[in-house]
């Protein structure tokens, strides 16, 4: 039984120390505005809790309200995330730098892109991250916080898709 431990103890080490893969979600929506309205929505960072039920509040790290080098803390029901925006495309994409707290995961990027679709926009949000703590973070993932991401990703660009159709947020 001492050896079975000390086994189980090995191996988790080990699998704690080997760099899991990178995760990768997706998700898209389509839009019935043009693209212009639609950045209005997203490019109006103080606005996010309009849109998305896990941001209770906005606020920025930095004085610039735009554009790249735009830093913004978001507090939420289970954590609190920084964003650096790191490409800032006007009616095509912004791209931002996460850290969260608790610090979970590393090198995660979080990616909205816009694609005209005639009188609507697609809408696609991206988002890639490795988990702390090698293959036992990847099953962390996979066992909880994916699920996490997963209840709100999809409200999140179906509260979007109703922000920029009606001007009608969460709240309002």
């Amino acid at each position: 039984m001492g050896r079975l431990i000390v086994l189980l103890l090995l191996a988790a080490g080990i699998a704690y120390l080997i760099p899991g893969p990178v995760e990768h979600y997706e998700a898209s929506a389509e839009i019935n505005t043009g693209r212009e309205r639609v950045w209005e929505v997203l490019s109006d960072l103080s606005q996010l809790s309009r849109w998305n039920d896990e941001v209770d509040s906005t606020a920025f790290v930095t004085p610039q309200r735009e554009g790249v080098g735009t830093q913004i803390r978001l507090d939420g029901k289970f954590m609190t995330c920084w964003e650096k925006v790191v490409s800032w495309e006007p009616f095509n994409r912004i791209e931002f730098t996460v850290t969260e707290k608790p610090a979970l995961t590393t090198d995660h990027v979080l990616r909205y892109t816009m694609e005209p679709r005639f009188e609507r926009t697609l809408v696609r949000v991206e988002e890639e991250y490795h988990m702390r703590g090698g293959y036992l973070g990847h099953a962390l993932n996979y066992i909880t916080f994916s699920r996490m991401r997963e209840a709100y990703r999809g409200p999140a660009l179906s509260y979007l898709k109703r922000l920029a159709e009606t001007g009608v947020g969460l709240g309002t």
